[in-house]
């Protein structure tokens, strides 16, 4: 009796095992026939792209640029990014090709030359979607720009190297009230026309608008002013009014991390708004900006939350100001091509964090001890060439701690 209970059990077991090895590598049949005629359609009239994706082979979560989840075997993420083949030209997508994805959450379709779409209705569980390098124009875009509403759980939204000149947004960004990420980065646009749209985005957490030829001021009375959860904006390489910009980057006090390199600033930053503000701030990068340099150190000094500093070809002269070594949280440190001078303070032992030093293409004088730095433990990194390094008369042999 015992035996043959035991017997029976064991096929049983065998099942269990063999569903469970074989989900994480399967598909659901609806799925499977769905990622074929996707295929067929990027590789419209006659590619070559995504040979793994066989018809009669199950093993669909197997085929490259694919992600399902492993308890259920559905797929969550398409990684199709310059799939399509250039020479093939335009593509216009049917968005209905991807509602037998239940569960697909990430959609990325950039560089693949989309034209249009097809079908506005698409999977409304999506979350995350970029498209970018998209060959339509006039009307023609405005109408792809308006399919956005297909998706209306969007969280994430990528835009980046569309040539969008000012021709932007429309009330179909209106409904994207879930919207948390949006990357516009690379677009020429109209500042008053994006910041009103951009200012019903309340949801917005990260904001990129790199290289997107910003001119002038920003609205303060719409816009950014409602950005309140806003924890990563990056305006890399814009030409704006630094009174103006700070007086708004000031309101945002989730912010967490600012991007501004590259960015014609004028004057100087505002010490009684703005920056001093950003308690939370973590992460500065204000390279090759043209702001005046003389109260950098001032402000900055205050932003005791911050991990990362870089300062790289920002025209500071003068001494590295005492104002640095009250940031005991400093993790990166980047002040390469300046025009510092002087000796290094000895309250940078201060910085007890740091784990990257980068000083180098100054004008320092800098011991050979390197005794400024003995008590930085946790120095990963420290670079100090093309500086003045000197010999001390008195050194006692100590051993720095990193």
């Amino acid at each position: 009796m015992g035996l043959s209970l035991h017997i029976s059990i064991v096929p049983v077991i065998m099942m269990v095992v063999s569903l469970q090895v074989w989900l994480p590598l399967g598909c659901l049949e609806e799925e499977q026939i769905a990622l074929l005629q996707l295929k067929d359609s990027l590789n419209y009239p006659k590619g070559t792209s995504l040979p793994s994706w066989r018809k009669g082979d199950a093993r669909c979560c197997d085929w490259e640029s694919i992600v399902c989840n492993s308890s259920t075997g559905r797929v969550i993420e398409l990684h199709l990014g310059g799939v399509r083949n250039g020479e093939l030209g335009d593509w216009y997508l049917n968005a209905s090709l991807f509602l037998p994805f239940q569960e697909l959450s990430c959609l990325h379709l950039l560089v693949n030359q989309i034209a249009g779409w097809v079908e506005n209705k698409g999977p409304t569980n999506l979350s995350t979607l970029y498209l970018s390098n998209i060959t339509a124009y006039g009307s023609s875009f405005q109408t792809l720009l308006q399919s956005l509403e297909a998706f209306p759980n969007l969280t994430t939204l990528g835009l980046g190297y569309n040539d969008l000149k000012g021709r932007i947004l429309g009330d179909a960004f209106l409904n994207l009230k879930n919207l948390e990420l949006l990357d516009l980065s690379y677009n020429t646009l109209n500042n008053s026309n994006i910041f009103q749209t951009i200012g019903t985005m309340t949801s917005l957490k990260t904001l990129t608008l790199q290289n997107c030829s910003l001119n002038g001021q920003l609205p303060t009375s719409q816009g950014f002013l409602n950005l309140k959860n806003l924890e990563f904006l990056d305006l890399s390489y814009s030409t704006l009014n630094s009174s103006s910009i700070f007086q708004i980057i000031g309101t945002m006090t989730s912010l967490k991390s600012l991007r501004l390199p590259g960015c014609s600033l004028n004057g100087q930053l505002p010490t009684s708004q703005g920056f001093l503000n950003l308690k939370n701030l973590e992460f500065l990068d204000m390279s090759e900006s043209t702001l005046n340099s003389s109260n950098i150190f001032q402000i900055i000094g205050t932003m005791t939350s911050l991990k990362s500093l870089s300062l790289m070809s920002y025209s500071l002269n003068g001494q590295l100001s005492t104002g640095l070594c009250d940031l005991n949280h400093l993790q990166e440190l980047d002040m390469y091509d300046n025009d510092l001078s002087g000796f290094l303070p000895p309250c940078l032992a201060n910085l007890t964090s740091l784990q990257e030093l980068d000083l180098s293409s100054n004008h320092l004088k800098i011991p050979m001890s390197l005794s400024p730095l003995y008590n930085l433990s946790k120095l990963k990194s420290f670079d100090g060439s093309d500086n003045e390094i000197y010999a001390e008369e008195d050194d006692h042999n100590l051993i720095p701690k990193f």
